[in-house]
């Protein structure tokens, strides 16, 4: 099969992926090449309208389904309008026959009269009908919304479960089995809000891979938002999928993903490796493994594998991002700058990089230049409630203890269940001595997460604050089951045993803490000293 090249001579022969499918493109040739869709000179208005020759069939199969489903639509509505009209006929029959006291026809035709009389005396019947109606509009429109981008291989496959599951909710609605075909409705409803938060974070990796990671991140998270159960989802999704194409490079990122937020770390750089294998050059591949590595601590390791994907393309806005965590993993915080400046020159609307860099400014001490930073990231997404947290951060560090609640407030409010929003704004009313209330916050992070170490022991801090020592005592047991090496809990531990009085238990404590802790074993040594003498 002969294989046709872009026509620009700086892609010179690179292979056609496809075309601009935009029909506002200014761009002369409609076909794109791999090149094309980096290139940020070209297409620029139109990059999500670049659709691969695989995509295009993929479109073509859905306008023939689409003509299929409508057919069978029109098909149903006919046998329905055909239907009424019969009855319609023979109540003007029936209305006929009552004027001439026609009772015979009437006893005959009784089945049909009962029937509307049920019809318009059982309000309750027809309230069912309109919900299962109205349930049916919304399906319909999530089918709708599913996009057929180049992540959605399996979109049509998708879209034919939904639509089986709702063609058996219609059957039951024709058998006037109302609260059989109320649960085929709901379980289709969830059917198709699985699916169409799949479908949101497939648009967002293909938003990543075309360069686009702003629109994607944020992409990601309303995924994110809509099915709490999302990553698990994608598991089963992607397991799926690669039982039809173990080599399907897209499904192996997508399920590095899920295994990412699993914490199964090594898991999810094998399957990035097996994309690389067939494409070392990869870019997404290459950007998700230096990820993983990251959160294995490897930070070099993974500033190694991102710089291979910037030296490919040092115009990719995601790998200057990642590689600017990776330095600032590693305490480099101007270095972070420079990735984080370059990744905002790429892409001036990018919240992600201006709340990296505010963290980097933050961790130089420079606070105002970092609140400037996240005020940007918020301008930029409104609903970014990491930004808010870290704004806080910021104002907490400056001594502006109630602007910072209003961000905690503010990241509160958009995610109720944003543990680290209620941690800080703990920390703000401890600063501001209003320790019940800084409690309150602490006990919701512990809600949140029972194994949070750090709001246990800020927590009994607080209870110190308060003279409860006894209270405080049970928080640091807390931290010392969950880290026998928290050399912090053992140091307020005794603190709070010899505020009650309890010495020989605080010399215990201490002794423990010098098998069990690597650091402060001079400072523990000492406090044993110093209670030994008070005897």
């Amino acid at each position: 099969m002969k294989v046709f090249t872009c026509q620009d001579i700086m892609h010179e022969g690179e292979p056609i992926q496809g075309y601009c499918l935009n029909l506002g493109c200014q761009v002369s040739r409609p076909q794109f090449c791999r090149q094309c869709g980096f290139d940020p000179k070209k297409h620029s208005n139109c990059k999500k309208d670049l659709i691969g020759f695989g995509q295009i069939q993929k479109i073509l199969d859905l306008a023939t389904q689409l003509n299929k489903s409508f057919t069978q639509v029109k098909i149903k509505y006919e046998e329905s309008s055909k239907y009424l009209e019969n009855m319609k006929t023979q109540l003007v029959m029936i209305s006929e026959c009552l004027s001439l006291q026609d009772y015979q026809y009437m006893r005959d035709n009784l089945q049909v009269i009962k029937e509307w009389y049920q019809y318009l005396n059982n309000q309750e019947e027809i309230l069912k009908q309109n919900q299962i109606g109205t349930q049916l509009v919304g399906i319909q429109k999530m089918i709708q919304a599913l996009d057929l981008t180049q992540g959605q291989q399996s979109t049509l496959d998708i879209k034919q479960d939904i639509e089986n599951a709702l063609y058996q909710g219609i059957q039951l609605l024709n058998q006037q089995k109302w609260q059989e075909a109320n649960e085929k409705i709901n379980q289709s409803i969830k059917l198709s809000e699985k699916y169409q938060s799949l479908a949101t974070l497939f648009k967002s990796i293909c938003l990543i891979e075309m360069n686009q990671p702003g629109q994607g991140i944020i992409m990601r998270d309303q995924a994110k938002k809509t099915n709490n159960n999302l990553f698990r989802d994608l598991l089963d999704y992607s397991d799926q999928e690669l039982r039809k194409t173990p080599q399907n490079a897209f499904i192996l990122i997508a399920k590095s993903y899920a295994l990412n937020e699993e914490k199964q770390f090594q898991q999810a750089i094998e399957l990035c490796e097996i994309v690389l294998r067939e494409d070392p050059q990869h870019l997404h591949a290459l950007y998700r493994k230096s990820f993983s590595l990251d959160d294995l601590k490897q930070h070099s390791q993974a500033i190694l594998c991102i710089g291979e994907a910037l030296q490919y393309n040092p115009r990719y806005i995601i790998g200057q991002i990642s590689k600017g965590h990776s330095l600032h993993c590693l305490k480099k915080y101007n270095d972070a700058i420079v990735c984080q400046d370059k990744a905002i020159l790429l892409d001036p609307n990018f919240a992600v990089a201006y709340n990296n860099k505010g963290n980097a400014l933050n961790n130089l001490n420079k606070f105002n230049d970092a609140i400037i930073c996240y005020e940007k990231a918020i301008q930029l997404d409104p609903n970014y409630a990491a930004a808010y947290i870290n704004k806080g951060n910021s104002l907490n560090n400056i001594n502006k203890y109630n602007d910072a609640n209003v961000c905690y407030d503010k990241a509160i409010q958009l995610d109720s269940n944003y543990a680290n929003a209620y941690y800080n704004k703990g920390i703000a009313l401890n600063n501001l001595k209003q320790y019940n209330d800084a409690i309150i916050c602490f006990d919701k992070v512990i809600e949140l997460d029972p194994n949070d170490v750090a709001a246990y022991i800020n927590k009994g801090n607080v209870l110190n604050n308060l003279n409860q020592y006894n209270d405080a005592i049970i928080c640091f047991d807390k931290v010392i089951e969950l880290d026998p090496n928290d050399a912090a809990a053992y140091i307020n531990k005794g603190n709070a045993l010899k505020k009650v009085k309890k010495c020989q238990s605080a010399l215990k404590n201490y002794e423990q803490a010098i098998q069990n802790c690597q650091s402060n074993q001079e400072q523990f040594k000492n406090l044993i000293t110093e209670l030994k003498n008070k005897k």
